[in-house]
């Protein structure tokens, strides 16, 4: 079970988001913005191996416009650096 957490925690970590201590027994996680510390979410460790690095780059375009993560603008950022050209493209894609 440690291994499937410490994956979760890579993932998240990928786009600015901090994996925080068990809740409930251990199952669920908070997620927490790793710029301003806020809660963005919760995610249990019941995911497959490589499921959770899946979730976060299906995500990117989400973390990129806006659209999902913190108000502050952290992921944002974050995938700004990641990939610059998908990020663009992302918020050319989800422009008003």
């Amino acid at each position: 079970m440690r291994d499937i957490v410490e994956e979760i925690r890579r993932a998240y970590e990928t786009v600015g988001i901090r994996l925080d201590q068990a809740t409930t027994y251990g199952t669920y996680y908070r997620l927490l913005c790793g710029g301003c510390g806020r809660m963005v979410g919760i995610v249990g460790d019941g995911l497959l191996p490589d499921m959770a690095r899946e979730i976060v780059s299906e995500q990117f375009d989400l973390y990129a416009a806006g659209l999902l993560g913190c108000a502050c603008g952290h992921q944002r950022e974050r995938t700004q650096t990641l990939d610059p050209e998908r990020w663009q493209a992302s918020r050319d894609r989800h422009a008003d």
